[in-house]
C-alpha cells in the first residue's frame, strides 16, 4: 500500500480518537445519545429470559388500578398507609421503603369541623382534643413508621425553599473536609416529609431519577449534595438498614484541586462509583421482573407472610394516572419504584453492578488505534469485496469483545467510535479502491482492447490482473499465419477491394484465435501474430494454439466460399507455432507502446511458418509444442537447422485429433515415422522404398516424401560427415 493512503487512514483514526477524548457541546450530546442507544441495545441483547434470582427477596407493593378501585383514589388517607405498614410488618417484611414523600400534613377531620363551627365546643361537652388525637392520620402513620425499619423518600429540587426541613444528620459520612470542587450533583433545596413523619421513620433517601439527555434512566446517583451534606438515595438507605450498617462511608481522591468521588462503603460492601457518585443500574429485566403485590391485597390480607416473610418491600405505583412511569433501556413505561428495587439489588450484590472503570477511556482509544491500524494497513489496494469482508470481521471482533466484557465482567466500554471508524475507513478505502479499479480497468482496456476479446478483458478486470510496465519471462506459445502468394493476389485487386478482402479474412481468423483463448499481437500486412498464456494465465497454451491453427485451416473453407461468391481468389495460408520461454510485456517507446512478445522462441515460430511452403503443409509446430498436445496426432516432417539457430529443431504437422483419426491416416503416420527413422539411421535403401510407397499412396501432402527421396538420391553415404545427425540446414528465412 502507499504511505499516502496509510497516512490518511492514520489521520482519520486520530480524528475519531480526538472526538472520543475532547468532544463537547452539541457533538458530545450526539455522541452520548448514540452511545446510549448502543448501550440499550447491548443490555436488551444480553438480558436473560428468566430474571435473575438472588438470596434477598425484593417485592413491590403496588398502588395499582385494582387498589384504587377497591380502596379509593390515591392519595389515600395516611391512616390507611399506616395500616399497610402494620400489615407488611406483621407479614414479616424486614425493611419498608416508600417511593412517596409526604410534604404536607393531612387535614384532621375534627379540626376541620371545629374550624367550620367555632361554637361547637361550647354547645357540647365532647372531648374534642382526645378525638382529634385519635383520628389524626399523620400520627397513626408516624406511629407505624416508628415501630418498624422504614425509609421515606424525599425529592431534591433546583430551587431554595424556605420551609425545607432536611434531616439534621445524614447517614452518609463525607470523608474529605474540602468539598468545594466536588463533582457530586448539588441541589439548593428539597421537598421533604413533614417533621412528624420524618422524625418517626428510621431513615430517609432521595427518590430523584437521574436521566440522560435523551430522557432514559441508565444511571443512578447513590449520593447527592445539599450544602456540605451528602444524602443517600432511597435504595442506598434501604441497603444500609438491611445490612444493619450504622452509617455509609465514602471515599474520594483529590486531583488537581478537584475532589473526585470514588465510591461508598456500608458494612463489608464496597461500591465503586464514578466521580459524580453514580452507578449504572443493573436492570433485572423488563417491567415486573420483581414480584408485584397489589396494595389492596395486603390491606385485605389476601397476601400475607407466606409471600412476604423476610422480604424488602418498596411501596410505589405502576398506575399510569399517577405519573411515576419512567423511560428506561428495558421499557418506555417502566415503574419508577422498580428502578429503586434494581439499584438495591445491585448494592446488595456489587458483582451485578455494571461498571465503567477508570481505564475504559484508555481501552477505547487502544481499540480505536488497533482498528484503524488493521483497516489502514490491509485495506488499501484491495477490492471492495475484500474491504467489506475485512470490515465485517473487524466489526465482529470489536462487538464480540465489547459484548463479552459486558456479559461476563459487567464492564461497559464505548462502542460508537470504533464502529464509526470502521464505517469511515471502509468507505474511504472502498472509494479509493473503486477509483483505482476504474483507472486500472481503463488501463487494461486501452492496452488490450485490440489484442483480446471484451469478455477476456472483463475476466482480467474481475481477476484483478496486475499489469506491469516491465516485461516478464514466461513459457508461452506463439503463432504466425501468413497468406501464400499474397503479392500476386494484391496485384489483381484495387486498394479498396484488397482492404475489404483482407478485413474479411483477418476478422474470421481473429475470431478463431479469440475463441481459443489467444491474444492478438499484431497484423503485419497479411501476416497475423498471436500468442497464448498472457496476459491471462493459460496452462494449456500449446494445446489451444494448435487447436486454433487447425480451426483456422478448417475455417478457410467457409471464407473461400464467400470469396468465390464475390469472384475473389481463394486464400491459402501457412501457420507456424513455437512453444518455449519468451519475454512478454508492454514494450515500445515513449511515443507508442504495444503488448507483445520477444525472444528466440518467437523468432523460431516465424522461421517455422516460413517453412510450411517449402514442405507443402499448412501447419508446422516445434517439438515442444507437439509434446504439450497428447490428444492430437502429429506427422514428423523433418529435423532442420533454421537460420539464426545452431541446434537442430524437429518439425511436426498436426494431422487430426487422436480420437478422430481413421485407420488409413493412422497407418500413414506410423509408416512416415518409420521411414524417417530409417533415414536418420542411414538405412537409406529401405527408407527410399518406404518413402516411394508413401508418395504414391499418401492421403496427406506428398511434398515431404518427395523431399526425402531427393535427399537420399543426392547424398553419398561414403562422403557423409561423421557428425551427421540428419538435420537439414535451411539457408533462407
Amino acid at each position: 500500500m502507499t504511505s499516502k493512503h496509510f497516512f490518511i487512514g492514520a489521520v482519520i483514526t486520530l480524528l475519531i480518537a480526538s472526538i472520543e477524548l475532547f468532544s463537547t457541546g452539541s457533538l458530545a450530546k450526539l455522541v452520548n445519545r448514540v452511545e446510549g442507544i448502543i448501550y440499550d441495545s447491548r443490555l436488551l441483547l444480553t438480558l436473560s429470559e428468566t430474571p435473575r434470582r438472588i438470596d434477598e427477596t425484593v417485592v413491590i407493593i403496588d398502588i395499582d388500578e385494582k387498589s384504587m378501585q377497591e380502596q379509593g383514589r390515591f392519595p389515600w388517607s395516611r391512616s390507611k398507609l399506616a395500616d399497610l405498614v402494620t400489615k407488611l410488618s406483621d407479614a414479616g417484611v424486614i425493611v419498608i421503603a416508600f417511593d412517596i414523600f409526604f410534604s404536607e400534613q393531612e387535614e384532621n377531620p375534627v379540626t376541620k369541623i371545629m374550624s367550620e363551627i367555632p361554637d361547637l365546643s361550647k354547645k357540647y361537652t365532647i372531648p374534642f382534643a382526645e378525638i382529634t388525637k385519635q383520628v389524626d392520620a399523620d400520627s397513626k402513620l408516624a406511629s407505624a413508621l416508628s415501630k418498624n425499619d422504614t425509609v421515606l423518600g424525599f425529592l431534591l429540587i433546583d430551587e431554595q425553599l424556605t420551609n425545607q426541613n432536611l434531616p439534621a444528620k445524614s447517614s452518609v459520612v463525607w470523608a474529605n473536609a474540602d468539598h468545594t470542587n466536588s463533582q457530586i450533583n448539588q441541589f439548593p433545596g428539597a421537598i421533604v416529609n413533614i417533621p412528624q413523619l420524618q422524625n418517626a421513620t428510621t431513615g430517609t433517601g432521595f427518590i430523584n431519577a437521574h436521566s440522560d439527555e435523551d430522557g432514559f434512566i441508565r444511571k443512578a446517583a447513590l449520593v447527592n449534595r445539599v450544602g456540605d451534606t451528602l444524602y443517600p438515595s432511597l435504595a442506598l438507605e434501604v441497603a444500609r438498614l438491611y445490612t444493619l450498617a450504622e452509617n455509609i462511608e465514602t471515599r474520594s481522591n483529590m486531583l488537581d484541586g478537584i475532589t473526585l468521588f470514588e465510591g461508598i462503603k456500608f458494612q463489608d460492601k464496597w461500591i465503586q462509583t464514578d466521580e459524580y457518585g453514580q452507578v449504572l443500574i443493573p436492570y433485572k429485566g423488563r417491567a415486573h421482573s420483581f414480584p408485584y403485590y397489589s396494595a389492596t391485597d395486603i390491606l385485605t390480607q389476601r397476601i400475607g407472610s407466606e409471600e412476604l416473610e423476610g422480604t424488602v418491600a418498596f411501596i410505589g405505583t405502576s398506575a399510569i394516572g399517577l405519573a411515576d412511569l419512567r423511560s428506561t433501556p428495558v421499557g418506555l413505561q417502566y415503574p419508577g419504584v422498580e428502578v429503586h428495587a434494581n439499584i438495591f439489588e445491585g448494592l446488595m450484590h456489587p458483582e451485578l453492578l455494571p461498571s465503567k472503570p477508570n481505564w475504559s477511556l484508555g481501552a477505547s482509544l487502544l481499540i480505536i488505534a488497533l482498528t484503524g491500524g488493521v483497516l489502514s494497513f490491509f485495506s488499501h489496494g484491495k477490492s471492495a469485496r475484500f474491504i467489506i469482508i475485512l470490515s465485517l470481521i473487524v466489526t465482529s471482533v470489536v462487538i464480540f469483545s465489547n459484548v463479552y466484557l459486558w456479559s461476563v465482567q459487567k464492564i461497559s466500554l464505548p462502542l460508537l467510535m470504533p464502529l464509526l471508524l470502521i464505517i469511515i475507513l471502509a468507505g474511504y478505502y472502498i472509494i479509493v479502491g473503486s477509483i483505482a479499479e476504474m483507472k486500472h480497468s481503463r488501463k487494461i482496456k486501452s492496452m488490450f482492447d485490440q489484442y483480446v476479446p471484451p469478455e477476456r478483458i472483463n475476466q482480467m478486470i474481475l481477476q484483478g490482473k496486475s499489469l506491469s510496465q516491465k516485461s516478464e519471462r514466461k513459457n508461452m506459445t506463439v503463432l504466425f499465419a501468413d497468406i501464400r502468394s499474397f503479392t500476386s493476389l494484391s496485384e489483381s485487386m484495387t486498394p479498396h477491394q484488397l482492404s475489404e478482402y483482407l478485413n474479411e479474412y483477418l476478422t474470421a481468423i481473429t475470431k478463431i484465435i479469440f475463441d481459443h483463448h489467444g491474444t492478438i499481437d499484431k497484423y503485419v500486412g497479411d501476416m497475423v501474430m498471436a500468442f497464448w498464456n498472457a496476459p491471462l494465465k493459460d496452462e494449456n497454451h500449446a494445446r489451444h494454439g494448435v487447436e486454433a491453427a487447425m480451426s483456422m485451416i478448417h475455417g478457410l473453407t467457409k471464407i473461400n466460399q464467400l470469396f468465390a461468391e464475390n469472384n475473389q481468389p481463394a486464400i491459402k495460408i501457412g501457420i507456424g507455432l513455437s512453444t518455449g520461454d519468451m519475454n512478454v510485456g508492454d514494450m515500445g517507446s515513449v511515443y507508442r507502446k504495444a503488448y507483445t512478445v520477444l525472444g528466440d522462441t518467437v523468432n523460431l515460430g516465424a522461421r517455422v511458418e516460413s517453412l510450411t511452403k517449402f514442405y507443402g503443409v499448412a501447419i508446422l509446430v516445434t517439438e515442444e509444442t507437439m509434446k504439450e498436445c497428447p490428444h492430437i496426432s502429429f506427422r514428423l516432417i523433418d529435423k532442420v537447422q533454421v537460420v539464426g539457430k545452431t541446434a537442430a529443431v524437429q518439425l511436426f504437422e498436426p494431422i487430426n485429433f487422436t480420437d478422430k483419426l481413421d485407420e488409413e491416416q493412422l497407418n500413414e503416420v506410423k509408416k512416415s515415422q518409420q521411414a524417417i527413422t530409417l533415414f536418420y539411421n542411414k538405412n537409406w535403401p529401405q527408407a527410399l522404398s518406404l518413402f516411394k510407397e508413401l508418395h504414391s499412396t499418401t492421403v496427406f501432402s506428398p511434398n515431404i516424401y518427395a523431399i526425402f527421396i531427393e535427399r537420399i538420391k543426392g547424398t553419398d553415404l561414403q562422403t557423409l560427415a561423421k557428425d551427421w545427425n540428419g538435420a537439414f540446414k535451411h539457408t533462407q528465412k
